[in-house]
C-alpha cells in the first residue's frame, strides 16, 4: 500500500449518526450509492479507465 492511501485512511474518521436522516441527506445517500452501482456496473463492462501513476491521472484531470 502506497503512503498516500494510508494517510487518507488514517484521516478517514468514523462518525455515529443518533438521529435520523434528514430528507435532503437520505436524496444525497440514494444519488452516492446510484453512482457506486453505475461505476461498478462500467468497471465489470471493461470502460473503466487505469493510469500508471499519480501524474498520468493528473494529466487526465487537467485535460477534461
Amino acid at each position: 500500500m502506497c503512503s498516500d492511501s494510508m494517510k487518507a485512511k488514517e484521516a478517514i474518521t468514523a462518525q455515529v449518526i443518533d438521529r435520523p436522516l434528514t430528507d435532503e441527506e437520505a436524496q444525497k445517500l440514494i444519488e452516492f450509492e446510484t453512482h457506486i452501482r453505475r461505476s461498478i456496473k462500467q468497471f465489470e463492462a471493461g470502460l473503466g479507465r487505469t493510469f500508471d501513476d499519480k501524474e498520468e491521472f493528473l494529466d487526465y484531470l487537467r485535460n477534461l
